[in-house]
């Protein structure tokens, strides 16, 4: 991302929210929640809006531009690791916050 202050270049680390769909629907779920329930999926949420420049000098806090803010699994790139650990891994790195 390019800052808009100082228009110097970098990388920024971004955080992100994972909303897991549950395994089931609850039990006392009618056909209206059982549709919307099948609808459901697993997404993640961006959770950082500003980040701060890396600029010694320029320091100010700038809005995220460009990335999407909602993930989903179809989302990832092709050619990515099926394996579901590895997945995770590449997919949130150093998640910061829980």
């Amino acid at each position: 991302m390019t800052c808009p202050h100082c228009n110097q270049t970098g990388e920024y680390q971004l955080s992100w929210l994972v909303r897991r769909k549950k395994p089931q629907p609850p039990h006392n779920a009618d056909e209206h929640d059982r549709a919307r329930f099948a609808k459901a999926k697993t997404y993640m949420v961006r959770q950082d809006d500003l980040v701060g420049c890396k600029n010694i000098r320029c320091r100010k806090r700038f809005e995220v531009i460009g990335i999407q803010s909602v993930a989903t699994e179809e989302a990832r790139p092709a050619g990515t690791n099926d394996d579901r650990a590895a997945r995770i891994k590449a997919a949130f790195g150093r998640r910061t916050g829980g």
